[in-house]
């Protein structure tokens, strides 16, 4: 009897990552690949200013986290064929919107490491080819033809527009408690990731019990990944984590860990912070203060420690599927998007 060779430890996010690709690779790595030449083709446009942005944005790469969800969900579910390749693309053009659309609402001056889409080329411009992104994901999904994946998608947007703008709101009045902020993020990233989970259920054609549990795994995801990702912009580095360290808080925006660290300082440091935020422009020794009062009051500490929670909670909601290799690499997204240092 042969005995199987033992899996590597989890021992660090490079081990996780490097397992999760190897993983992903051998499971869906033709149909990521032609993810990838669908989206070239679809962003081609004969408009020299959309193919122009739309190669060096949605042709700049990223984890593609989104469709590799659809695809996994939709394996996991039974399912595996050309639709799930279309719908990959879909998604993460419509993605691709929402990250332009971001990038202009908050001035970000980076994106993916290389210069965003509207310090390059306007904000003007980066509406327009949001727009368009936008426009060209819906037209693929009427191309698709199927009612329920097209309802599962406009719910998600129509979601996560209400969270920008209510968000927003927020910003200006200056307050933005937990609950606030756990809405905006449910509505405005995780509906969208569960979205994707739906559909690949939705391929497969799944039970009810089934599609339900692929829906809640995708939404605790996606919470997760979002906390974990806001606690990255105090602690990443920036070279990695391609954006700048701090960039929320120049943009006065208040996650879980400036909101976790607000309520345990003493109260000169909460108006200090108080009074950087409401700053229309911090200076760069403001908001590295800022920072370490944060990291001195364990917000980022607090805020993994609710990503963890939630990422444990996804791999629970699996728990309707016998377990499989699928499975199991759902399970490793989960552990990624907590454990990741970029």
């Amino acid at each position: 009897m042969t005995v199987p060779a033992p899996r590597p430890a989890l021992r660090s996010p490079t081990s996780l990552e490097t397992l999760l690709k190897e993983r992903v690779g051998l499971l869906i790595g033709p149909e990521l690949s032609a993810i990838e030449t669908e989206i070239a083709r679809e962003i081609d446009s004969p408009v020299e200013l959309i193919r122009e942005m739309g190669e060096c944005i949605a042709g700049a790469g990223g984890k593609r986290l989104r469709p590799i969800l659809l695809l996994m969900a939709g394996r996991l579910a039974g399912y595996s064929g050309p639709r799930a390749v279309h719908l990959g693309c879909v998604v993460e053009l419509l993605h691709t919107a929402t990250l332009i659309h971001d990038d202009v609402v908050d001035q970000a001056p980076l994106r993916r490491g290389r210069p965003s889409a509207n310090a390059r080329w306007g904000d003007d411009a980066s509406v327009l080819v949001g727009d368009h992104l936008y426009s060209k994901s819906f037209a693929l999904m009427v191309r698709d033809g199927d009612p329920a994946v097209l309802d599962t998608l406009a719910h998600a947007t129509v979601s996560m527009t209400e969270a920008e703008v209510f968000q927003l709101e927020r910003k200006r009045t200056g307050t933005t408690t937990e609950a606030d902020y756990l809405r905006i993020i449910t509505q405005k990233t995780a509906s969208f990731i569960s979205a994707c989970c739906r559909i690949g259920a939705l391929l497969a054609r799944a039970d009810g019990a089934r599609l339900e549990a692929l829906t809640r795994y995708g939404l605790d995801i996606g919470i997760a990944f979002q906390l974990a990702d806001d606690s990255l912009d105090f602690v990443a580095d920036e070279a990695r984590l391609g954006k700048a360290i701090g960039a929320d808080l120049k943009e006065g925006k208040r996650t879980l860990p400036l909101i976790a660290a607000l309520e345990r300082a003493a109260p000169a440091e909460r108006q200090r912070i108080q009074v950087v935020l409401t700053s229309r422009a911090p200076l760069p020794a403001e908001v590295e203060e800022i920072r370490r009062l944060v990291v001195k009051y364990e917000g980022v500490d607090y805020a993994l420690q609710r990503a963890q929670a939630y990422a444990q909670t996804a791999k629970e909601d699996l728990g309707p599927f016998e377990d499989c290799e699928d499975k199991e690499t759902l399970a490793l997204i989960a552990d990624f998007v907590v454990g990741r240092d970029r």
